[in-house]
């Protein structure tokens, strides 16, 4: 018993590892991208890329991702919201442990994807959206690289909680 106490009370290392290079990489696509869209297109413009099933299709989004709003000043909450869950999935980042790379990985995507939309709150008070998928002309709301990076960090980091993968 004495042991089970020891390791419960022994401090959190902090976990810095190559995990760590996925939010900038995350972010400098995502802003790579956005920065394309905003010199390249027009508002409102579509471009079909593989036919009518993927297309870019340039948009300001002032409410979370895939375009959810709660009113006038949806951004600014967000933003507050985003820069707190930000702050919430780094501490997690830091402090999983080695043996929790595959929830490390998710944990940096979402983290790099929440900053890249971050930034463009800062900036703009919106967020930059462009690509537009969808089936026989029921297409999946409007997102970008930073929400394709959180979705997917979301559902890997689900998967590593329910299937208790540690790699």
């Amino acid at each position: 018993m004495e042991g089970a106490s020891e390791t419960l009370s022994a401090p959190r290392r902090i976990a810095l590892t190559a995990e760590a290079a996925i939010p900038f990489g995350v972010l400098f696509v995502d802003q790579l991208t956005k920065a394309w869209v905003r010199a390249s297109m027009t508002l409102n413009e579509t471009i079909p890329v593989v036919g009518d099933v993927v297309r870019l299709t340039y948009i300001h989004n002032e409410g979370a991702a895939f375009g959810l709003s709660i009113g006038q000043h949806s951004s600014k909450v967000f933003l507050v919201l985003a820069a707190i869950a930000s702050l919430l999935v780094l501490y997690l980042l830091l402090t999983t442990p080695r043996d929790g790379r595959t929830q490390r990985i998710a944990l940096a995507l979402i983290l790099g994807g929440a900053l890249g939309n971050i930034i463009d709150r800062v900036r703009w008070s919106m967020v930059v959206d462009f690509i537009q998928v969808g089936v026989a002309g029921h297409f999946w709301p409007i997102f970008n690289v930073a929400d394709s990076a959180v979705t997917i960090g979301a559902a890997l980091l689900a998967w590593t909680y329910l299937f208790k993968d540690r790699d």
